[in-house]
């Protein structure tokens, strides 16, 4: 089954969050996603902002331990921007990120991967 990929707000950045196939927080800047996440785009903007207000009591003063990936165009191919050390578990994730990362379930691992294609079965 094919999942629909929509960007919701074109030309304008986002981030979004997902769970990958072994249990650990990813997060997407920019470009399209699951167009069910669409759906819970109030969540979506309200843990970002939570994120940004809150990254140094977060994360503290080192690289945030996400598995980040960012997009630079409308096609769903998304490149690791970031590599963390420790990677974090959606388990282990503060509650307003962790609910909405649930929402996109990828089907694959991002282990060591560079590039994650959204239309070729990680969604």
């Amino acid at each position: 089954m094919t999942t629909v990929l929509r960007h919701p707000r074109r030309g304008h950045a986002w981030d979004w969050w997902a769970v990958d196939a072994q249990g650990f927080l990813v997060q997407f800047t920019d470009g399209p996603a699951p167009e069910h996440l669409l759906a819970h785009l109030d969540r979506v903007d309200s843990a970002v902002e939570w994120a940004e207000e809150n990254r140094p009591s977060w994360f503290g003063t080192s690289p945030p331990p996400l598995h980040a990936f960012r997009c630079d165009g409308e096609l769903p191919v998304y490149i690791r921007h970031d590599v963390p050390a420790s990677p974090l578990r959606l388990s282990d994730a503060p509650a307003v990120i962790a609910e909405v990362a649930a929402l996109v379930e990828l089907r694959r691992a991002v282990g060591d991967a560079w590039t994650v294609h959204l239309d070729e079965g990680w969604a």
